[in-house]
């Protein structure tokens, strides 16, 4: 009792100065788009499939893999609700790589809608077949976007996703991960999609998935998105286990630090390669009671929260802002 009057107390005092920090509950959107794909993204909105295919292209011509994987994946994912730009980009430019990939995102992400995030036990056979018969259809678009972009990551990144979800035997795997590092050894998406097959809850163990986070960090360069895969893989042993933090306290606090090295070393990165970082970081940092350094973070993000992780949990709308009031409240108390 006497700790809960002193966090009232506390929240009185601190508590509005640290809430007006941050951007109003109405003004937070759940994965925007990179600010420079807006354009793109609006027009196939309004069936107009150019814009994208130019942005494509150029990142593609670019080698801006990151970036083309946040675009593919936005594309893709409105793709499910409106796919008539994407039917009339297939009538016109049906060769394009850049459509098959957009393409195969689509499948692989309504085969997941299909599937749910629930347990595999959960799963009823009427999700299950659909969810096969759609991850079927996306085999030949990956292929495509594959053939069609030598030296692309993006495709292997869908190619290691479908893997996971048709229980894909580990020499292949091992196959994908190889031709992987012949196009981009450290690119995130990719190797996120690596590190779900291996974790615990798929075809690894806990073990399993913090060795290939921790090597594929040490591998890459300190600026490198894929610095973050360590906090991930503290995020889905979080998932399952509420005791995980602190299993390995040396690991986890490894895993903050090459996190927030990332962040702090790509200021002018773009909020569409950033903010999932940082939303993993506030989670993190709100299970460790670390709460003015969760506020921090929920500060920084400003309006971009982003469906991982918050998705695991529940809506990832509601759950971000759950939590950012919890932490406000909580970070008072430390003020």
């Amino acid at each position: 009792m006497l700790k809960k009057l002193k966090l009232a107390k506390a929240y009185l005092e601190h508590g509005d100065d640290l809430a007006g920090a941050l951007v109003p509950d109405d003004a937070v959107v759940v994965d925007a788009p990179p600010d420079g794909a807006r354009p793109a993204i609006d027009a196939a909105l309004d069936g107009r499939y150019e814009p994208a295919a130019e942005l494509l292209r150029q990142q593609r011509e670019q080698r801006a893999w990151e970036d083309r994987d946040v675009v593919v994946a936005g594309l893709g994912r409105r793709a499910l609700a409106a796919p008539q730009w994407l039917d009339a980009w297939r009538q016109a430019q049906p060769d394009d790589p850049d459509l098959a990939v957009v393409d195969a995102r689509r499948l692989v992400e309504q085969a997941w809608e299909q599937r749910s995030r629930d347990d595999a036990s959960q799963v009823g056979p009427e999700q299950l077949r659909a969810f096969h018969e759609t991850l079927a259809q996306a085999t030949e678009r990956i292929q495509q976007a594959i053939d069609g972009s030598p030296g692309d990551p993006v495709p292997w990144a869908l190619a290691l996703r479908h893997a996971r979800g048709t229980e894909t035997d580990r020499a292949t795997f091992d196959g994908y991960l190889d031709a992987l590092k012949a196009t981009d050894p450290h690119h995130y998406g990719a190797r996120y999609e690596a590190m779900q097959y291996l974790c615990d809850k798929w075809f690894g163990s806990h073990e399993e998935m913090y060795d290939f986070a921790r090597a594929s960090v040490e591998a890459a360069p300190r600026h490198a998105r894929v610095q973050s895969l360590l906090l991930d893989a503290v995020l889905e042993h979080l998932a399952v286990d509420p005791s995980a933090l602190a299993s390995d306290p040396a690991r986890v606090e490894e895993a903050i630090a090459r996190a927030q090295g990332f962040v702090d070393s790509a200021p002018d990165a773009g909020h569409h390669l950033t903010a999932q970082t940082r939303n993993v970081l506030a989670r993190v940092l709100f299970h460790l009671e670390r709460h003015r350094e969760a506020y921090e973070q929920m500060r920084l993000l400003g309006p971009y929260a982003t469906s991982y992780p918050w998705g695991y949990w529940g809506d990832a709308r509601e759950e971000f802002l759950s939590h950012r009031r919890h932490v406000v409240t909580l970070a008072a108390g430390t003020s």
